[in-house]
Order: structure tokens, then sequence, then C-alpha cells
């Protein structure tokens, strides 16, 4: 009789997993935190640092560009008197754009009303839709657009009226190479050009130096035409448009040592004013 062979004796041992350890994040970082000292660390600073640099260029170059330029030059000029008049005439200035021109635009507008200038936002795909018809007797429209010809603008252009001035804040240094003013010789150009494009600089062409610069000429225009329209009376008329935070918590404190400084020095007793 055959033997019986058990072969179970024989069968593969199964597989025995052990489980894996985590590390303690809290301890053991997976990545080690950045450091000056190490290369990724110096890498990013350095990053960092030319995205400044390049900034502080182009507005260095756009301000030589005022300084030495007629044409960028008589723009400023044209537009301080238009924003200038169409405020002292009641109207406003009406800034248009999309995209980060269009938030651009909204900072300009927040400016302008904290320094006394009437001005409003028209976002330009909203205004062939119905908010065109923000657009006064006596007002005036400002484009924002870097490469001069957004399609969104460009479709605005029949639809506002002859009368109303239009200034256009653009790359270009002359109003024959701008798209938006081809169609109105009586427009006024200020030019906001890179001296590189972002591409170049950072690899990738998200607005952001052409957005610094835009902003920075969209500053000197609503600082001008606060000095034309209050000259003097500037820095009050901030005061009291801008009540709130710290700048209305500091005017606060000046006008409140101001009294005090009065008051001690003045001889005799002080007469509370009549109620």
């Amino acid at each position: 009789m055959a033997a019986t062979i058990d072969n179970t004796q024989y069968a593969p041992a199964p597989p025995i997993f052990q489980k894996r350890k985590r590390a303690d994040s809290e301890t053991q970082p997976l990545t080690p935190p950045l450091s000056v000292g190490d290369f990724e660390g110096t890498r990013l600073l350095s990053r960092a640092v030319n995205v400044l640099s390049t900034a502080a260029t182009a507005l260095s170059q756009v301000s030589i560009l005022y300084e030495t330029d007629p044409v960028a030059r008589e723009g400023l000029l044209q537009a301080v008197e238009c924003v200038t008049n169409v405020n002292e005439a009641g109207g406003k200035l009406i800034i248009c754009g999309v995209g980060k021109s269009g938030l651009v635009g909204q900072k300009m507008v927040a400016t302008m009303k904290s320094l006394g200038i009437g001005s409003s936002f028209m976002h330009a795909a909203e205004a062939i839709h119905g908010d065109l018809g923000d657009i006064r007797k006596n007002d005036a429209i400002m484009f924002i657009s870097y490469s001069g010809k957004t399609g969104e603008l460009m479709a605005l252009l029949d639809h506002i009226p002859s009368h109303t001035p239009i200034i256009a804040v653009t790359s270009h240094t002359h109003p024959s190479e701008c798209p938006l003013l081809s169609e109105r010789p009586d427009a006024i150009l200020l030019p906001a050009p890179i001296h590189e494009l972002e591409e170049v600089s950072f690899g990738v062409c998200a607005p952001t130096t052409s957005t610094t610069v835009t902003i920075a000429v969209g500053d000197m225009l609503a600082l001008t035409v606060a000095e034309a329209l209050h000259q003097e009376e500037t820095k009050s008329v901030f005061k009291k448009n801008h009540p709130g935070g710290a700048i209305g918590a500091k005017a606060r404190r000046l006008n409140d040592n101001t009294v005090e400084i009065t008051i001690s020095k003045c001889d005799g007793r002080i007469t509370p004013p009549a109620a």
C-alpha cells in the first residue's frame, strides 16, 4: 500500500506584511524647511529679488519717459486738463477695463474718490449689456489695456458718444500706434510701457510688471489732478474722505495735538463756544 504524503508541510509560508511606520510630521518633516543657506532657498530668494528689481527698473524707465518724451508729457497735461474740466463741470471719469486691467482700474477709482475726484468703474463686458447708461454728458472715459486692442474695449468704441473725451493707458508710446485711439484723433494717450516683456523676465506672461507700471501711471494722474483741483486743500480733502482705518486715526491724533498746542498757547480762561 502506497504511503500517503502530506504536502501541507512543504507549502510555502504566507508572506508577512509589516505596516510601514509613518513619520511624525511634527518632529520629522518629510521635506526639510527652506533655508537661506541651501540651494533651493537661495534660488527662490534670487527669483523674488529679480521680480522687485525688474519692477523698479520698469518704474525708473517710465519716469524717464515722462521726464523727457514730448508725447508722454503732452498726454499727461491733456489728461489732467480733461479730468479737471470734467469734474468742474459736474461730471466724472469712468475707468473701463477687463481682467487684471479691470482690477487696476478699480484701484484707480478708489484712489481718485479718496482724493475728491469724481470717478466710477465700468466693466467692459457689462458695458454693452446696459452699463453704457452710466455715461453722462459731462463725463470722460479712460480705457486701460496693455495691448491697446482688447476686444471688449474695441467693441465699445462705436457706442461711446462722440463728445465724450477718451483717455487710454496702454503700452504704446504714440497715439497712432494704438488701435483703441485710431478712430478718435482727439483721444489722449497715457503711455505705460515696460522695458522688457514679462515672459522674458520671468518665463511667464502673467501681468506683473505691466500692472505695476499701470498702477503707478494711475497714481500719477490721480495726484496731479488732485493738485490741479484742490491745490493746497488736497490734504484736507483726503482727510475728510478717509476718516476710517489707521489713516483716519492718525488724522484725528494730529488734530487733537493741534488743539492741545493751540490751547496751551492761549492766555487766560478759555470760554467754550456757545451751543
